[in-house]
């Protein structure tokens, strides 16, 4: 039988594995921020864990994993979005990199702001987070949205915003809140 031993990861590479599994939800969050689809976002972050497993031994343990991981993130979203075709809208990479600089990554940060978000889309209307759900989650595009459900394109556009609108409402008062407590 063949020693597969020199394909298994070391404890080290093991360890920040099960590092990034522990913070995927947040890693998520992070991904969100720059590549809004979410199906997309989901692939990217698997992409991420690949590379982040590859560039294992760069990380220092004791440093910060988190803003580590993100750095990753950031460079497979940007890759992602230049090798693949788009025909949405994404952030141009300059001002990616300018939020990215302009604020330090802080994980529980984004554990806070995903966190909000599912409760906030927990309290949407039905409709409202049906045509949140196809938009962000089905990556449907208000034209698809409204065959489907028999509404016009207008009229899930305006549907969107106005749940975009509860959905920031909810989640300023969320994040105003649990800075309070703290």
């Amino acid at each position: 039988m063949a020693d597969d031993s020199h394909h298994a990861p070391d404890d080290h590479t093991l360890r920040l594995q099960q590092l990034f599994v522990r913070h995927q939800q947040a890693v998520l969050g992070y991904v969100l921020s720059i590549e809004p689809n979410f199906a997309d976002a989901q692939d990217i972050v698997q992409e991420v864990f690949l590379a982040v497993s590859r560039k294992a031994q760069t990380w220092s343990a004791g440093t910060d994993f988190f803003a580590w991981v993100c750095t990753v993130a950031r460079y497979e979203t940007l890759r992602f979005q230049r090798t693949r075709a788009r025909r949405t809208a994404h952030l141009d990479e300059d001002v990616v990199e300018l939020l990215h600089a302009a604020e330090p990554v802080d994980e529980s940060r984004w554990q806070q702001r995903v966190d909000a978000l599912r409760r906030c889309l927990d309290r949407l209307a039905p409709r409202a987070k049906e045509l949140v759900w196809r938009r962000y989650h089905g990556a449907q595009m208000p034209e698809q949205i409204a065959t489907g459900i028999g509404w016009t394109v207008n009229a899930v556009r305006v549907g969107l915003t106005r749940a975009r609108g509860v959905l920031r409402e909810c989640m300023e008062k969320q994040l105003k809140a649990g800075a309070q407590t703290r």
